[in-house]
């Protein structure tokens, strides 16, 4: 199939699972929904003694930021529905219930759609962006939204579905898992476990042991790894690896339909599709980077 029928048939996807999740829908109901209603709550909690953060939305995007110095949990939910009429849309977001508490050791965020009456879930979503001190552990789930956390410190999980995930300048155990949508990394340290489909993983500037696979996206990579278990998969798409020269690593690579290159000195099997190398041996960490139908590039990290 070409790369242009392709990317064709995935916006027709993407568009109707959009479609779906949004309203249940069909295209009359968007249609008539031509009206919008916005409702902001805020709330804060006192952070010590806290250690878990969770958040639950859905049709709407998750902000997570880490504030040093900061005491508080900080939460704004911003609320937007639908309606064929602007009274409508306005009735349908004030009906809108939301859990903002603390309950125990965790914060707890949450719009459930399945809570909501018919009517009000099938036309409104809730965003939350949160400002917190950076050392709690976060658990934040959503769909048909993008999710994003910075300058976090502790076991972090984010998940949602046809939209974006993004992490940046965090430490520790840090997944991140979509679907229809691509994962970026930047600046992070720690573990990183990042998992999509139809969507490209971008890593840039980290110094972790990594696990990252995804379907029909590419994979780029810049950085330092750490300890002999980090992969790098995806199918229908290349792999670009780049890591410091002065790494001692070694690398296996394979793909079935392209080719493999290196701009690194590596010593060993560097022929085909398959290779086993090492740079700089004896190796002090390792990295399998698998594709199918694309090509893998190895290069020095500018």
């Amino acid at each position: 199939m070409s790369t242009s029928r392709w990317r064709r048939r995935m916006a027709v996807a993407l568009a109707c699972a959009l479609c779906f999740g949004l309203a249940a829908c069909d295209p009359e109901d968007l249609a008539s929904a031509r009206f919008t209603a916005t409702r902001v709550d805020s709330a804060a909690f006192p952070a010590a003694g806290i250690p878990i953060l969770e958040i639950e939305s859905s049709n709407g995007a998750v902000d997570v930021r880490g504030v040093p110095g900061q005491t508080e949990v900080r939460v704004t939910a911003t609320v937007t529905s639908r309606g064929s009429t602007q009274a409508q849309a306005n009735e349908r977001a004030a009906a809108v219930s939301l859990h903002m508490a603390q309950q125990g050791g965790r914060i707890l965020l949450a719009y459930r759609a399945n809570e909501q009456t018919d009517d009000v879930r099938r036309y409104t979503g809730v965003a939350f962006e949160v400002t917190a001190p950076p050392g709690l552990d976060v658990r934040a789930v959503t769909s048909n939204g993008a999710v994003s956390a910075a300058a976090v410190q502790g076991r972090l999980h984010l998940t949602t579905s046809n939209g974006a995930v993004d992490i940046s300048d965090a430490v520790g155990q840090l997944r991140a898992v979509t679907s229809n949508g691509r994962i970026g990394a930047a600046r992070c340290q720690g573990v990183l476990d990042l998992e999509t489909s139809n969507g490209e993983i971008a890593v840039e500037d980290v110094s972790a042991t990594v696990d990252a696979h995804t379907s029909n996206g590419p994979i780029v990579f810049s950085g330092t790894l750490i300890g002999p278990a980090n992969s790098l998969g995806t199918s229908n798409g290349r792999i670009r690896f780049a890591t410091p020269a002065t790494a001692s690593l070694e690398i296996t690579a394979k793909t079935s339909s392209a080719s493999i290159s290196s701009a690194l000195p590596l010593v060993g099997d560097t022929q085909g599709k398959e290779w086993l190398a090492t740079l700089n041996p004896p190796a002090a960490a390792g990295v399998s980077l698998v594709t199918s139908n694309g090509a893998i590039e190895i290069l020095p990290r500018p």
